[in-house]
């Protein structure tokens, strides 16, 4: 299954709706940019498959994702988008050393 298909399954929403919160904590996979894909923890509904989960990262202020690196422990706060197939952050704090 595609990242897409992973913020899908987790997206929950009335007809109405644009945006639908989102909390994610996980581990870096790769950062670059305005983007990360970030490998959740522990999270049941993801279908079986999925490595990861893509985070724009362009409404988060720089000193929030500056310093991450591969590996890194993370929670992720924002909101699916209609077209479901990202998360845009809203904040991002490293959650373990």
């Amino acid at each position: 299954m595609t990242v897409a298909s992973l913020v899908g399954a987790l997206w929950v929403g009335g007809g109405a709706a644009q945006e639908s919160p989102f909390r994610v904590e996980g581990r870096v996979l790769w950062i670059s940019g305005e983007t990360m894909v970030v490998a959740p923890y522990g999270l049941a509904i993801a279908p079986s498959g999925t490595s990861g989960i893509n985070v724009d990262l362009s409404q988060v202020s720089q000193d929030e994702y500056m310093r991450l690196a591969t590996g890194d422990s993370v929670l992720v706060t924002g909101t699916v988008p209609g077209a479901r197939d990202r998360v845009l952050a809203t904040s991002v704090h490293r959650t373990r050393s």
